[in-house]
């Protein structure tokens, strides 16, 4: 192998002549450093400020996200059968939209309940 420099030493002063002006064109479209960073102790704008949290805050946050979801996946079939009851047949004496609703979750609640208890005894289907 040869040592010799693929291209001739006339074209590599060139080339870093033509970097060098390119890079301090750059520079110059930039600005001087000082003129972009902004004075000590007082806050830079704020273009797309973002939320922050540490781990902790987000577990919580991600923590709320799955409990709303789960509620409304609780909750969301018996309100739907309940106003659907109220307004085509309607309620016995004593019986309101509420109390139906409270109902239906709670038997949510009890077949989720049951279905644990079978997955973790590990009977029934």
């Amino acid at each position: 192998m040869s040592s010799r420099p693929l291209l001739p030493a006339a074209s590599e002063g060139a080339s870093d002549a033509l970097e060098e002006a390119k890079f301090r064109a750059r520079m110059a479209r930039v600005g001087p450093e000082a003129t972009n960073r902004p004075p000590r102790g007082s806050r830079a704008p704020e273009r797309g400020r973002r939320l922050r949290l540490g781990w902790k805050g987000w577990l919580v946050v991600d923590s709320l996200v799955v409990l709303l979801v789960v509620a409304g996946v609780v909750a969301w079939p018996p309100i739907q059968a309940c106003r659907y009851q109220d307004q085509t047949v309607g309620f016995y004496a004593g019986d309101s939209v509420g109390k139906c609703i409270r109902r239906g979750i709670a038997d949510r609640l009890d077949t989720a309940d049951q279905r644990f208890k079978r997955l973790i005894r590990r009977s029934g289907q």
